[in-house]
């Protein structure tokens, strides 16, 4: 049947339930916001309503190939979705509150919230929907097997991996680093695995940490998955603390360009790879699980071609999403040991020889050189400008290790008046001794000048480092 439209011309007739089901279609694509309109999937450009109208007709087209679309059901469609006020959320383009959240527990690709919606960055890996029952990691065993040196290191790894796929809503509070010495090991390929199976739309990229640790950080804390591939930082600086920050803390201050800052729950969980021997890392660091995956598949070792070969079939295993959806299934179904723990690495206990041979070595080029030189120096006391200047020249440091250092050997920091200047300068003082009233008292009852002495251990200072105050 048909009806005549104000133009005499004859147009099919459409129900009600098509016009709720487009108006559902249109009211899932687009936010709105001050007035302008935007895509879910594209937050960055406003579009006018001439704009959505338009885009509307081609993506009805596509979606619905057997609906015979006419004038009239577009018009009752954009109607209903886009002019008319009426309390069905799922029929009308909703008003964004300007936010966004990384939320996979949730289907929807917004968030309703008194009335208004949050962008929910989350994509449902398309594989997911694919009902596929069986559960198998296929050739992805295989290259677990191959790649990591220690079963209980390839079942720390799968327990970590297993577990954020079945928590996808929750953050592990430490992240996997694999390290090693000689390229083409599969850090690269292991990581291409892991984004297929969060979803290549959750998961971001990158080489080192600049734009996560920048300033304009929002789009990177929505993800799930972040890898950063060739990491490398200095101890104690701005990035190392604020990558600390995203590993564990849920929330964290995030700012998108041209918007104010805010506070926001990330959901992220990382994987971090190096052809350098991460040294920088600090003594019982963990936040960071550290594998070491050099073996003899290397680019340049004796089984190169087989492990080359090994590589490719991955590679075309995982452009078939079916085989991806065995791999998660498996995944999906593995049994966590109670042991396990995604907040808390027992460093004591689940320690990797890498893990043990970077911290021996963090204390060794840091803490135990600092201390070996204090010890030489005899001294019990030191201006804080002189220990700076050791940690920075000598052990490659920056001025804000003085502290931790200095802490670790239990020496403590305190202000005085002396060599004649009118103001108070931090000096660093040995755990025996305690200044009071401009001296320095030992252990034993014992006090001098500490003008006296200070100047004392700055000249031993200079003739041992060639340094002056």
């Amino acid at each position: 049947m048909t009806t005549i439209n104000k133009k005499g011309t004859e147009e099919p007739n459409h129900t009600e339930k098509q016009v709720h089901l487009l108006a559902k279609a249109v009211g899932s694509w687009f936010i709105r916001r001050d007035g302008k309109f935007y895509d879910v999937n594209r937050l960055t450009t406003a579009l006018s309503r001439t704009d959505i109208e338009r885009i509307c007709v081609f993506r009805i087209r596509q979606s619905f190939p057997n609906l015979e679309l006419s004038s009239a059901l577009l018009r009752a469609t954009f109607d209903l979705a886009i002019q008319s006020r009426h309390s069905n959320i799922e029929q009308s383009i909703p008003v964004w509150n300007g936010s966004q959240s990384c939320a996979p527990d949730e289907k929807k690709r917004v968030i309703w919230n008194d009335g208004a919606v949050a962008v929910n960055t989350w994509k449902q890996p398309p594989y997911r929907d694919l009902r596929i029952n069986q559960a198998d990691l296929g050739i992805a065993g295989q290259f677990f097997d191959t790649i990591f040196k220690h079963e209980t290191e390839k079942e720390m790894f799968l327990n970590w991996l297993a577990w954020n796929l079945q928590n996808e809503n929750e953050k592990p509070a430490w992240a996997p680093f694999f390290y090693s010495r000689t390229k083409g090991t599969g850090k690269s390929t292991l990581c291409s695995l892991v984004g297929k199976l969060f979803g290549e739309a959750n998961t971001v990229t990158q080489n080192s940490v600049e734009k996560l640790t920048a300033q304009f950080n929002m789009t990177l804390l929505q993800s799930k998955l972040i890898i950063s591939e060739e990491l490398q930082l200095k101890p104690d600086s701005a990035q190392a603390n604020r990558l600390k920050t995203y590993i564990t803390d849920p929330y964290t201050l995030a700012e998108q360009k041209g918007r104010d800052a805010e506070m926001i729950k990330q959901r992220c969980c990382f994987l971090f790879t190096s052809n350098h021997l991460p040294l920088w890392l600090e003594p019982e660091e963990r936040r960071y699980y550290l594998i070491e995956m050099d073996h003899d598949g290397h680019a340049a070792g004796e089984n190169a071609e087989r492990f080359s070969e090994l590589v490719g079939k991955l590679h075309e295993f995982m452009e078939v999403s079916e085989n991806i959806a065995k791999v998660y299934n498996a995944l999906m179904a593995r049994k966590i040991p109670s042991s396990f723990s995604p907040k808390t690495l027992n460093i004591a206990r689940d320690s990797t020889a890498l893990m043990k041979r970077i911290h021996a070595s963090s204390r060794l080029t840091s803490l135990d050189q600092l201390e070996e030189q204090l010890n030489k120096l005899e001294v019990n006391a030191l201006p804080e400008a002189e220990v700076s200047i050791f940690i920075k020249e000598n052990i490659g440091g920056n001025i804000n290790q003085t502290k931790h250092l200095m802490s670790e050997l239990h020496w403590h920091k305190t202000k005085v008046k002396w060599d004649g200047v009118d103001y108070a300068r931090a000096i660093w003082v040995h755990p025996d001794y305690f200044v009071e009233n401009g001296k320095l008292f030992g252990p034993d009852g014992t006090s001098e000048s500490i003008s006296e002495h200070l100047k004392g251990d700055v000249e031993v200072y200079e003739m041992h480092l060639g340094h002056s105050a």
